[in-house]
């Protein structure tokens, strides 16, 4: 009997089904591991994302908790919609003659090449 389990043992054919099989769980670790450096990675991703919209969200609770305040009502009317208090000036910077010709010839000479 045990002359017959060394020659089974020993017979191509089982070591070629051994081989296989070695060969295929090999390949499939190779694709385990892989597809877990893929998570791996997009779950960082999703978390820096995560922490870059969390810190986003807190700075729009607080303009929200300051919205109320005169401070911000006041910021908002001076610089987004222009207004001014009684006796103040508005003054607009504008520029001079020569920059905007300055800036005029060097957009031709871009043109020209």
């Amino acid at each position: 009997m045990p002359r017959q389990k060394k020659d089974f043992l020993l017979n191509p054919v089982f070591i070629a089904i051994i081989v296989i099989i070695a060969v295929i769980a090999a390949f499939n670790f190779y694709q385990n591991i892989t597809r877990m450096t893929q998570i791996e990675n997009k779950i960082k991703e999703i978390e820096a994302e995560i922490a870059e919209t969390e810190a986003e969200n807190e700075q729009l609770q607080k303009q929200i908790q300051n919205s109320d305040s005169k401070e911000y009502i006041e910021e908002v009317a001076r610089e987004k919609l222009g207004l001014v208090k009684p006796g103040e000036k508005l003054l607009i910077p504008v520029e001079s003659i020569k920059e905007e010709q300055g800036d005029n010839q060097g957009e031709e000479n871009d043109n020209d090449n």
